[in-house]
């Protein structure tokens, strides 16, 4: 049982407990809300049924490759487009630990001794494309204040003059990063991981730090796979927020937003509940005629109202006013939630088409 208990630990550090009881259901299982319950449930049925525990490593491989990303998307021109394709699905993968784990996480002994590059672990193919799974250990620093009144009494006789002292603690963790070829569309996805422990998500530094370390790998990777192939700047997002709130088929969840009268302005709905149908909101849009130059936005689709398909993915394109207002604003990632298949990351995708200049 030491495998399955090694599993469920790497089930509970990076798939969204929905997702667990969802599968459960599906295969007429007694969910329950907590992970320690669901521990139990899932080895009583896996002990009866081995199959649950391939329907849950499908379902945890699917969040390595498509959910909790920071995705930048590239177009490629016609002339490179086979070769790019051809070139992805025909890596070859070095065995290595790491690759042997996927979809769950090496031990932290093996992690230490990772030297932090950025390494291939597996290669897959959907229906619209072909994709490469890369891995390697972060380490991430986290900043917290101490103020005097919650100083040790050590503390208050080694820094006598101090009010405050920041304490900065280091996380080594694994991430998974992708490089997607969507051939349909001829548009490389750079998913940039966002996750690294539960309850502390990435900061926006460490978050451009994922993106910028992805794109520079994936120039270089890119350049061999078609002679001449140059990465060029991703679609700008920036644009496709307005478009984004207009967009019916879905649930806002999340705006920000300037005025004419230069009143900027942030807001936040709960899950389930679509911002621009708040009183509030709905008031004060129609009180300026909704004439608001947006510059963030979050969206979630219910696709089984739309497609009939059982999945909830949400697009949240970042911004700030202050970025907003410059000369040649640009945001260069939205961050994805909610996917459960391939077909999710397609269906943002043609979202995101639909409502580019």
């Amino acid at each position: 049982m030491a495998g399955l208990e090694e599993f469920l630990a790497g089930l509970e550090g990076r798939l969204n407990i929905h997702t667990v009881q969802q599968i459960l259901r599906v295969n007429n299982l007694l969910s329950a809300r907590s992970w320690s319950e669901l521990h139990m449930i899932i080895k009583g049925a896996v002990a009866k049924n081995p199959l649950i525990l391939e329907k849950l490593k499908d379902a945890l491989q699917m969040q390595q490759i498509c959910d909790l990303k920071a995705v930048s998307y590239f177009l490629v021109a016609p002339a490179h487009a086979d070769n790019i394709l051809k070139s992805v699905r025909s890596v070859e993968v070095v065995p290595s630990p790491m690759s042997a784990a996927f979809p769950l996480v090496v031990s932290a002994d093996i992690l230490e001794k990772d030297d932090g590059a950025l390494k291939i672990v597996k290669v897959f193919s959907d229906d619209n494309g072909a994709g490469l799974i890369l891995s390697r250990v972060r380490r991430f620093t986290l900043s917290n204040d101490i103020l005097r009144d919650n100083f040790s009494q050590e503390l208050r006789d080694q820094f006598p003059q101090a009010e405050k002292i920041i304490e900065v603690k280091a996380y080594d963790r694994q991430t998974f990063d992708v490089v997607y070829f969507n051939r349909v569309k001829s548009i490389i996805e750079l998913r940039a991981d966002m996750t690294r422990d539960t309850g502390m998500p990435q900061t926006s530094g460490q978050l451009k730090k994922s993106v910028d370390d992805l794109k520079f790998f994936s120039q270089k990777l890119l350049a061999t796979f078609s002679n001449g192939f140059v990465l060029g700047p991703p679609i700008n997002l920036l644009p496709v927020a307005k478009g984004l709130y207009t967009d019916m088929s879905g649930a806002i969840k999340r705006i920000g937003f300037a005025t004419e009268t230069e009143s900027v302005k942030r807001e936040t709905m709960k899950a389930g509940v679509d911002l621009r149908s708040e009183l509030f909101h709905k008031t004060g849009a129609q009180a300026i005629d909704h004439k608001m130059s947006i510059f963030e936005v979050a969206i979630q689709w219910h696709r089984m109202d739309i497609d009939k398909v059982d999945s909830k993915p949400e697009l949240h394109i970042p911004g700030s006013y202050r970025d907003y207002v410059q000369i040649g604003a640009r945001t260069d990632y939205a961050i994805v939630k909610g996917m459960r298949t391939y077909d999710d990351s397609n269906f943002v995708l043609n979202k995101i088409m639909s409502y580019k200049p």
